[in-house]
């Protein structure tokens, strides 16, 4: 993390709040979390289950409580300190690997700029309000290498920038009607976010000064394709933040989905078949 970040690199801006607070201080005994700050669902479930139990099924319960190192009596008017111990129990076993960053974030000396800046380098760790990557902001950031103007190429590279900006704001609608979850492992399930990640390996917006300043994808086209084999899929390079779009293949909105849906949910990057 310390030389991605010094070589202006990808950011770890993954972190919850209360992780990088640890990783500038060090101090266990400062950890304020919430349930918010629970991240296995095993544990989320039995967060809501102590909240919705009554006095005739929380004895159920016990052996999870107790196995996340509740000592107390296990009642109804005794939710708020369980549910406190599920926290810090989710949270603290986070604590070893969290102690070991620390010492691989010496560094450089990038551990000591955290702790005299700590409000400086928040946005390199933890992502803020406006990180979230959306349809306008990928399509801003588009930089297509167009044929000639009037062409026919020209034409056909006009239709598959529209068909990408359909795309893309068809999967921000399913985010914004609460259909998509931009943490969800199932590869089906697409949001703008992952879309981005494919293309170039990162899916929040830059943050770096600099980052943002040079930040643009690159979107070409391959028209020599054979039409008499199967299909051709996008391929994609990270390192270089392009993605070059197979023309013969995508004539219409529909196979251009199609297209989009089979590479982004079966591989990685594709190259053409």
């Amino acid at each position: 993390m310390a030389v991605s970040i010094e070589q202006s690199g990808p950011l770890p801006n993954f972190m919850r709040e209360w992780c990088y607070k640890y990783l500038c201080s060090g101090d266990s005994d400062s950890i304020q979390v919430s349930s918010n700050d629970v991240t296995d669902s095993e544990l989320l479930h039995l967060i809501t289950e102590v909240n919705r139990a009554t006095d005739e099924n929380i004895n159920d319960l016990i052996d999870d409580i107790v196995g996340c190192g509740y000592t107390g009596k296990v009642s109804v008017d005794k939710k708020d300190l369980i549910t406190r111990a599920v926290v810090l129990h989710s949270t603290m076993r986070l604590v070893p690997m969290l102690e070991q960053l620390r010492k691989g974030l010496r560094l450089y000396g990038l551990l000591e700029v955290m702790k005299t800046h700590p409000g400086l380098c928040l946005p390199l760790f933890v992502p803020g309000e406006d990180d979230r990557v959306d349809a306008a902001f990928v399509l801003e950031r588009c930089k297509p290498v167009f044929s000639e103007k009037g062409s026919v190429k020209y034409s056909r590279e006009i239709n598959i920038m529209n068909f990408f900006q359909d795309f893309l704001q068809d999967i921000e609608d399913c985010e914004q009607d609460g259909q998509c979850d931009e943490e969800s492992d199932d590869p089906q399930q697409l949001t703008v976010g992952k879309v981005m990640q494919w293309m170039i390996g990162q899916a929040h917006k830059p943050v770096l000064p600099s980052e943002k300043k040079d930040f643009f994808i690159n979107v070409k086209f391959y028209h020599d394709c054979d039409t008499h084999h199967t299909i051709c899929f996008p391929i994609v390079s990270a390192c270089s933040r392009t993605i070059t779009f197979p023309v013969a293949h995508l004539t219409t909105l529909i196979e251009f989905k199609e297209n989009m849906v089979t590479s982004l949910t079966h591989e990685q990057s594709f190259n053409r078949a």
